[in-house]
């Protein structure tokens, strides 16, 4: 009877074991699904989306870095190409000399503000022979660098007009422009401007010396300097304009008047 008794319980304490076992491997089984069906997926979820975050921040500070280098770009590209007016030139009167047959010139210069529209000093007029017009110039040019970056003393190439002849006359023939004082080497135009300083001294004084020397030029930051002459064969009556570009060189328009 005892032994039954015995038999009975090891069972019922089996029964009990397997239960167990079974309830906690259908509870394991029941852990793992919903951990790969519902946990897992989330903690992938939200690492794509740490990801997602992490690569939009990145694309974020890149735009920014691209349109901050697309307006330098655009501020440069407009710097280099400024026009500065340096002045005016109205052909008051063309005609023949009567006494040699020979054509001429009468001309009116004046110097004008960068904008072009207001007169700067006086008034000069000149009697050029022959049918086209002549304007000689000394140029300096900066590389593109100062330019782009508006430096204060170099953001815009220097012009000064040294002479103004007709093809008859020949340049040992022409007019002086440039009238500075003794020592003063800065045009009319430029003045007020930040410009007279030891600097443009430096570049006008001496101006075929620092021309021949590349070491000067670079150290001043000039990618060229050297003498330009432009001529034109123009119409009485018409007003034509000596300009110059920040990074290149002097040219004449004729206005629309």
């Amino acid at each position: 009877m005892v032994d039954t008794i015995e038999k009975i319980q090891i069972v019922n304490s089996a029964i009990r074991t397997a239960l167990l076992v079974l309830v906690l491997a259908v509870l394991g089984y029941a852990g793992c699904l919903g951990y790969n069906h519902y946990v897992l997926p989330g903690q992938l979820a939200q690492r794509d989306l740490q990801k997602l975050k992490e690569e939009f921040e990145r694309q974020a500070v890149a735009l920014k870095e691209s349109r901050q280098m697309i307006d330098k770009l655009q501020t440069s590209l407009r710097l280099l190409k400024i026009d500065r007016r340096l002045a005016n030139i109205k052909v008051r009167e063309k005609g023949l000399d009567e006494a040699t047959g020979k054509p001429y010139l009468n001309v009116d210069f004046w110097e004008v503000s960068h904008s072009g529209e207001t007169p700067i000093g006086e008034v000069r007029s000149f009697r050029l022979n022959g049918d086209k017009m002549y304007v000689d110039c000394w140029l300096v040019q900066f590389e593109d660098e100062y330019v782009e970056n508006n430096d204060s003393l170099r953001h815009a190439s220097l012009c000064v007009l040294k002479s103004i002849w007709g093809d008859l006359d020949g340049p040992h023939g022409g007019h002086a422009l440039d009238y500075a004082q003794e020592g003063e080497q800065v045009p009319t135009v430029y003045k007020g401007e930040g410009y007279g300083g030891e600097f443009e001294r430096k570049i006008w004084s001496d101006f075929w010396a620092v021309s021949n020397d590349p070491k000067r030029q670079k150290e001043l930051g000039i990618r060229a300097s050297h003498g330009q002459v432009n001529y034109m064969q123009v119409e009485e009556g018409k007003t034509y304009q000596v300009e110059v570009r920040a990074s290149g060189g002097a040219s004449f328009r004729t206005l629309d008047r």
